[in-house]
């Protein structure tokens, strides 16, 4: 167990996905200072819209993505632009709160997904990926995109295909990638 920053956003952070921020309070300011610092990271994790906010703290998923920040850039507006690669998802255990009211939480690893063969009932997937990496938007990552890979393919679908902030909570919380093939697959309208 490791106590780690935690970034609340109203998004889900996936492993292997970059995700773009500007980050502009004090108390993440600080913590993107902490990160260059020790060359360390912290753990993206999703609000919940589903709960009150309790003590002025918006209530968040025990499970988040640890990532390290691979680029920046001081932005016109004042603001510091970051690039967050997703590596590792943790479980959040107890949380404190900073007197800057950044929270720190102790989080746990979870392990990590060996790279496995897209099953067969699943290729149509793996299919859907390699077009859409065909994309101009999407083709900057072909060459990182291991296509064969049921990791890989699962976590990148789960991050672009449209799905709901719910949706993909359910997809990063999946303890496999078969699991998360299946989500995915069951949820696509294959007849259109």
């Amino acid at each position: 167990m490791d106590i780690l920053p935690l970034f609340p956003l109203p998004v889900v952070l996936f492993p292997g996905s970059r995700m773009p921020l500007q980050i502009f309070e004090p108390r993440y300011l600080q913590m993107v200072s902490d990160s260059f610092r020790h060359q360390s990271g912290f753990v993206i994790v999703q609000t919940r819209v589903d709960q009150a906010a309790v003590n002025g703290q918006t209530p968040f998923y025990d499970i988040g993505v640890y990532g390290k920040i691979i680029d920046w850039d001081q932005l016109p507006n004042e603001r510091l632009g970051i690039v967050v690669q997703g590596l590792r998802r943790v479980r959040i255990g107890p949380v404190q709160v900073q007197p800057d009211n950044l929270l720190l939480g102790d989080c746990d690893w979870l392990d990590l997904e060996a790279a496995e063969a897209v099953p067969a009932q699943y290729q149509s997937l793996q299919q859907l990926l390699r077009q859409m990496l065909k994309h101009p938007s999407f083709a900057p990552f072909a060459a990182d995109t291991d296509t064969d890979d049921a990791v890989v393919v699962a976590y990148r679908l789960a991050d672009w295909l449209p799905f709901s902030a719910e949706d993909k909570q359910e997809l990063l919380s999946c303890d496999s990638p078969v699991a998360r093939l299946k989500l995915i697959h069951d949820s696509i309208d294959w007849e259109h």
